[in-house]
């Protein structure tokens, strides 16, 4: 799942990537949960402005939901902007 939103300019790209729990090498069926992954761009370009930047849950495990996982990554790009990119 992928989302983006519009912040001071800036476009916030969050990606969501599953993490698999695995039982004797059999991948199950859900996710046992989710990292996000972030890109900020300027609104309309095509290349990010710094690094992506991978967040788990503040224990270091994947976050529980996509939502969580989405507002996390979109309030850690907002840092990003406010603190170093945007002037």
């Amino acid at each position: 799942m992928k989302r983006i939103y519009g912040y001071k300019g800036f476009e916030v790209a969050v990606e969501l990537e599953p993490v698999w729990k695995t039982a004797g090498g059999v991948t199950l069926l859900a996710p046992q949960g989710f990292v996000a992954v972030v890109q900020i761009r300027m609104a309309g370009a095509t290349h990010p402005l710094v690094a992506p930047i991978r967040l788990s849950s503040t224990t270091q495990q994947p976050f529980a939901t996509q939502a969580e996982a989405l507002m996390a990554g979109y309030s850690a790009g907002q840092r990003v902007v406010d603190d170093t990119l945007a002037g």
